[in-house]
C-alpha cells in the first residue's frame, strides 16, 4: 500500500470515528445546543478532511470547493461547542463566537490571498489559547464535578488542536504533496483519538453541560443521604447568618466557614440544591435580600447602588444583571412597580 492509499484509508477511519462519536453524543444527556454544535463540528471536520486530498486523488473541482467551504466552519463550530459545554455565563460568549466567525471568513479568502495564511495560523493559535483560558478561568465557580475534572484535559486538547492546525493545515487549499497530505491526516487522527478518549472517559451520561434541574427545584429527601442533609443544613444556616454578604465570597471561603472540604460543599450545592455554579447560588440570596430592601418603606431613602453594596455586590453592573436574571426586571423598575 502506497502512502497516498494509506492516507485515504486513515481519513476513512477518522470519518468513521467522528460518526460514532456524533451518534453517541446525540444519544447522551448533554444539552441540545451542545449536541447540535458537536454535530456541526463533526460535519465541518469531515468536509475539511476530504477537501484536501493528496494530488491526483482529489474529487471534482466543484465538490472539492463545497467540501472546503463547509470545512472552513470548523473554527466557528469548535468555538460554539466549547461555549455550549463550559460557559454558563453567556454575556461574553459573543466575543469568542465572533472570533470563530472571523477565522471562518479568513479561511474562505485565504485561497485567493496566500500571504494571509501565516497570519491566519498565528491567529488560530491565539484563538485556541483564549478558549483554553476560558475553559480554565470559567471553572472557578463551577459546581459540576464531571465538568471541573475535565477542564484541564479540554484545555490541553485545545492547545494541541491549535498548534497542530497551525503547523500542518493549508486553509482552503489543497495539499502540495502526498507527504504533506498524509502529515495533515495523521495530525488530525491523533487529535481526534485524544478527543475520543477524553469524551468516552467522561461517561456520556454524565457529560459536562448535561441538563440539570432548575435552581428552584430541589430533590426529594430520598435522593439525598443523611450526611449531605446535614451539610445542606449547615450551608443554609450559614446563609441565614448572612455569609452571602461577604464581597467576593468563594466556595473555598464558604467551605471553611462550615468546616468541611470544598468538594463536599460543591457537591451539596450542585446535587443537593440544584445549582450549576456558585455565583447563581449566592446571587439568589443577595437578590432576595435586595428585593426586601427595595420594597421596605424605611429604605426608600437608599439608592439602588447603596443597596447593591449592602447585599454584597462590588458594583452596580453585576447587581443589575443578577437582579434581572432572577426577577426579569431592573432593580429600579422593581422598586417602582412594587411602590405602585
Amino acid at each position: 500500500m502506497d502512502l497516498a492509499t494509506f492516507d485515504i484509508a486513515l481519513r476513512g477511519c477518522i470519518t468513521g470515528l467522528l460518526a460514532v462519536l456524533t451518534v453517541l453524543i446525540l444519544m447522551s444527556r448533554i444539552t441540545r445546543e451542545a449536541q447540535i454544535s458537536y454535530m456541526v463540528l463533526a460535519i465541518a471536520a469531515v468536509c475539511r478532511l476530504w477537501g484536501n486530498l493528496s494530488p491526483g486523488y482529489e474529487f471534482a473541482d466543484g465538490l472539492t470547493a463545497v467540501l472546503r467551504a463547509f470545512g472552513a466552519l470548523s473554527g466557528l463550530a469548535l468555538t460554539w461547542f466549547i461555549v455550549a459545554i463550559f460557559l454558563d455565563d453567556r454575556r461574553r460568549a459573543w466575543i469568542f463566537l465572533t472570533s470563530g466567525l472571523l477565522i471562518t471568513f479568513a479561511m474562505f479568502v485565504a485561497r485567493d490571498f496566500p500571504p494571509l495564511v501565516p497570519y491566519l495560523r498565528g491567529y488560530v493559535v491565539f484563538h485556541m489559547f483564549a478558549l483554553m483560558v476560558l475553559v480554565i478561568y470559567s471553572g472557578r465557580d463551577d459546581l459540576q464535578d464531571a465538568r471541573r475534572r475535565l477542564r484541564p484535559a479540554m484545555a490541553a486538547f485545545l492547545l494541541l488542536y491549535g498548534v497542530g492546525n497551525a503547523l500542518t493545515s493549508t486553509p482552503m487549499q489543497g495539499a502540495a504533496t502526498v507527504g504533506s497530505a498524509f502529515t495533515q491526516s495523521l495530525a488530525f487522527a491523533v487529535i481526534q483519538i485524544i478527543f475520543a478518549i477524553w469524551a468516552l472517559k467522561a461517561n456520556l451520561d454524565h457529560w459536562p453541560g448535561k441538563i440539570d434541574p432548575a435552581p428552584a427545584s430541589e430533590p426529594t429527601r430520598a435522593e439525598r443521604n443523611s450526611a449531605q442533609d446535614a451539610l445542606i443544613a449547615r450551608i443554609n444556616a450559614a446563609m441565614g447568618e448572612g455569609v452571602w454578604r461577604v464581597e467576593g465570597l468563594t466556595v473555598g471561603q464558604l467551605a471553611r466557614h462550615v468546616g468541611v472540604p470544598e468538594h463536599q460543599v460543591r457537591k451539596a450545592i450542585n446535587q443537593g440544591l440544584g445549582y450549576r455554579n456558585f455565583a447563581s447560588f449566592i446571587n439568589r440570596a443577595r437578590v432576595d435580600a435586595a428585593k426586601s430592601r427595595l420594597t421596605d418603606p424605611d429604605a426608600l431613602g437608599q439608592t439602588v447602588l447603596e443597596i447593591a453594596f449592602d447585599v454584597g455586590f462590588s458594583s452596580l453592573g453585576p447587581f443589575n444583571r443578577a437582579f434581572r436574571e432572577e426577577t426579569g426586571q431592573s432593580p429600579t423598575d422593581f422598586r417602582r412597580t412594587s411602590a405602585g
